[in-house]
């Protein structure tokens, strides 16, 4: 089923997008990488115009969303335990 896609997600780098990307599709979700017309065009791959955004299906929006919330919960959690271990290395 192949439905209207909407933005989810916006990428700061290409790296992020692939990132993004593969996730969505190690989960089956189908997604699009769109970039702002003014970056793309003129080559900008950092920045506000240089931004990525990720679409995805409309019905598959919450599954997205999910994923993400757990990508970024992960996230600070990591960066949660790395601060506590270099307090515990300075003392």
């Amino acid at each position: 089923m192949t439905g209207k896609y909407e933005i989810v997600y916006w990428a700061e780098n290409e790296a992020e997008a692939v990132v993004i990307l593969a996730m969505f599709e190690q989960y089956g979700i189908p997604a699009k990488k769109m970039r702002e017309s003014y970056g793309a065009m003129n080559n900008l791959s950092f920045g506000m115009l240089g931004e990525i955004a990720i679409a995805v299906e409309k019905e598959r929006i919450p599954e997205a969303e999910s994923l993400l919330l757990s990508m970024e919960d992960e996230i600070a959690e990591r960066e949660m335990n790395d601060e506590e271990d270099e307090t515990q290395d300075s003392d």
